[in-house]
């Protein structure tokens, strides 16, 4: 049964380097680096269809998937941008003290949802508008980007590694580090 991958824009046109104009599906140039053998003939039909949604982004008689293809090598899909240009995303950096002073405001620890809500409020003149745009997994961009803050001050000993799922708790280093900061 086929499956629906994501590929970025540099693997797509590596694919595309090795095709053969009018005849490879994206499916076959990988098939063909990955050294399997041939889809079976019984498909000819869907294939030549997908053909014609690899040579063109004409969408009319080509299955849902090649259509997929088509659309997030050029936009992400649903004319989204797939990845925002640099400079134009507040910097993660800038997450990091918000993230410290929060969970301070709220006594240490908090659960994610609320910690987000709160940060949120604190981040809002900051936050450029496509920090509020929604991803690809419909999460909204900024709280995407605040959870790998997360990571990174966890592995930095600002934030307790050990809390409970779905709780960010601040550590004495990150006590230590806002009051610094102050």
């Amino acid at each position: 049964m086929p499956q629906e991958i994501d590929v970025d824009d540099e693997v797509f046109a590596a694919l595309q380097e090795r095709a053969i104009p009018l005849v490879d599906t994206p499916n076959s140039v990988i098939r063909r680096v990955l050294g399997l053998s041939e889809m079976p003939t019984d498909v000819g039909r869907m294939r030549k269809q997908q053909m014609r949604g690899w040579a063109s982004d004409a969408e009319s008689n080509v299955p849902s998937k090649a259509r997929t293809i088509a659309r997030k090598r050029t936009s992400g899909g649903k004319g989204r941008p797939r990845r925002a240009p640099k400079g134009v995303l507040l910097p993660e950096t800038e997450y990091e003290l918000p993230i410290l002073q929060t969970l301070v405001e709220l006594g240490g620890h908090a659960p994610t949802s609320k910690l987000l809500d709160s940060l949120e409020t604190k981040l809002d003149g900051r936050l450029q508008a496509m920090d509020r745009d929604r991803l690809a997994s419909g999460d909204v961009r900024w709280k995407n980007r605040a959870q790998f803050v997360r990571l990174k001050l966890v592995r930095g000993g600002d934030m307790v590694k050990d809390s409970p799922r779905g709780i960010w708790e601040i550590s004495d280093r990150g006590r230590q580090r806002i009051s610094e900061t102050a």
